[in-house]
């Protein structure tokens, strides 16, 4: 609910409860050695996250709303992640019957970010 790593990507506030519009969390590990070290989301949207590389390599975030890095930039994320530990299988085409009545799926709008880190440093991210 609150953190996803896998699918290329940090994935953060990913199935937020309604009900948990509001609050913070800490000490969440994520694949390729980032570790959330504190969290905060208000209105279902996150507000901070500081987040500590501890093998370097990109960072792809995966948000609900925009934000900003403290001294750095962020960078809308293109193509596959550079990240050894985020790379995708290729998943095969479906085959759906031409009978088949589909319905679309309600997924929630994301941002998608990247940068860069550096083994030991800690990064922080402000949403907007």
């Amino acid at each position: 609910m609150l953190m996803q790593s896998a699918d290329g990507a940090l994935n953060l506030l990913p199935a937020l409860p309604d009900a948990w519009a509001n609050g913070t969390i800490s000490g969440i590990r994520a694949r390729g050695g980032f570790e959330i070290v504190s969290m905060e989301w208000k209105d279902g949207k996150l507000a901070k996250a500081v987040i500590k590389s501890t093998l370097g390599g990109n960072c792809r975030l995966r948000l609900p709303n925009s934000a900003r890095l403290v001294g750095g930039t962020l960078k809308t994320a293109k193509g596959a992640n550079t990240n050894f530990f985020y790379q995708n299988e290729e998943t095969a085409k479906p085959i759906i019957s031409a009978q088949a009545q589909l319905k679309p799926v309600g997924n929630k709008e994301t941002l998608l970010y990247d940068f860069a880190t550096t083994a030991g440093k800690t990064y922080i991210v402000v949403g907007l």
